[in-house]
C-alpha cells in the first residue's frame, strides 16, 4: 500500500497515469449505470425521438444517453481536486479525461424490433454501457503506449503538455498528446530491486510461474536474474475411514510440489 500511495501521490509515472484514468472511468461508469437505473433524481432521460426517412426505417430512442451524464458528474467530482495548474495537475486532468472518454467511446447502440410477424417496422433503440472490464482493458492497452510529456509555457500565461521528443526526431517539431493517450512526466523507478524510499520490496524471492508468458512469469517477474526451483515432499493423511466403534484410520499420501522463486 505504501508503494501504491507513493506512486500515485508523489511520482508522476505511468502507474499514476493509469490509476487516475481508471478511477475516472470507474466513477463515470458507476454514475452512468446509476442514472440508467433511475437511482439519481437529478439525472433525467431525453425524450423519445423518431428518426428515419420512411416508416420502415423509423426507430425511437428508449432509455438514457449512457455515459454523458456520468462523465459530466465525474468531471465535477474528480477534477475539482486539482486546485493548482502546475505540470502534475495538467497530467492528472488529462488522464482523468482519458478515463471518461474511454467509457463514452465504448457506449454502443442496441435496438429491438417491433412489428407484425417479426417485421421490423419500428425499432426501439438505446445506448448501452459496456462492461467495466472493457474500459479497464482499453486503459491497460493505453498504459503500454503512454506518452512521456513535459510542460511548455505559451504566452502570456498558458501552460500545456507536449510529448518529449526522441533523440532522432526533428527538434523543431512540437507534438501534443492525443486525447486518448495516457501521459506521464517521469519514468517509473525500477521495481526489480528493493527500494525502501518508495516502499518497493523488489522481486527477489518472489514466487513466479515458470510456464506463464504474462507478468507473473519467471522471465518477466525475475527481471532477467533467473529463478530457482524448490522441491518439497509433504506427507498428509488421506482416504480416512470411520470404523465402528469408534476409530478412524487413514492412509498416508505423499505429495510432491515444485515452487519457482526469483533469484
Amino acid at each position: 500500500m505504501k508503494l501504491v500511495e507513493f506512486l500515485v501521490k508523489q511520482l508522476p509515472t505511468k502507474e499514476a497515469a493509469f490509476t487516475y484514468a481508471i478511477t475516472s472511468a470507474g466513477v463515470t461508469h458507476a454514475l452512468s449505470a446509476a442514472c440508467a437505473r433511475g437511482d439519481l433524481p437529478a439525472c433525467q432521460c431525453t425524450s423519445n425521438r423518431r428518426r428515419g426517412t420512411s416508416t420502415s426505417e423509423q426507430f425511437e430512442w428508449g432509455g438514457c444517453g449512457e455515459g454523458a451524464y456520468g462523465a459530466r458528474l465525474a468531471r465535477r467530482f474528480l477534477d475539482a481536486r486539482e486546485l493548482e495548474r502546475d505540470a502534475r495537475a495538467l497530467m492528472n486532468l488529462h488522464n482523468n479525461r482519458v478515463g471518461r472518454k474511454v467509457v463514452k467511446d465504448l457506449v454502443r447502440r442496441e435496438c429491438k424490433c417491433h412489428g407484425v410477424s417479426g417485421s421490423c417496422a419500428v425499432r426501439t433503440c438505446w445506448r448501452a454501457l459496456p462492461p467495466f472490464r472493457a474500459a479497464a482493458a482499453a486503459l491497460r492497452d493505453r498504459y503500454d503506449r503512454a506518452r512521456l510529456v513535459a510542460p511548455r509555457r505559451q504566452p502570456p500565461h498558458h501552460t500545456h503538455l507536449v510529448i518529449v521528443r526522441r533523440q532522432k526526431q526533428n527538434p523543431g517539431v512540437v507534438r501534443v498528446p492525443r486525447k486518448s493517450d495516457l501521459v506521464f512526466l517521469e519514468p517509473s523507478p525500477s521495481y526489480c530491486e528493493r527500494d525502501d524510499a518508495v516502499g518497493s520490496f523488489g522481486t527477489h524471492a518472489r514466487v513466479c510461474n515458470r510456464t506463464s508468458r504474462g507478468d507473473d512469469g519467471c522471465e518477466s517477474l525475475c527481471c532477467g536474474r533467473g529463478y530457482s526451483t524448490v522441491r518439497r515432499v509433504q506427507e498428509t493423511k488421506c482416504r480416512c475411514r470411520f470404523h465402528w466403534c469408534c476409530r478412524v484410520s487413514c492412509d498416508t499420501c505423499v505429495a510432491r510440489t515444485e515452487t519457482h522463486v526469483c533469484n
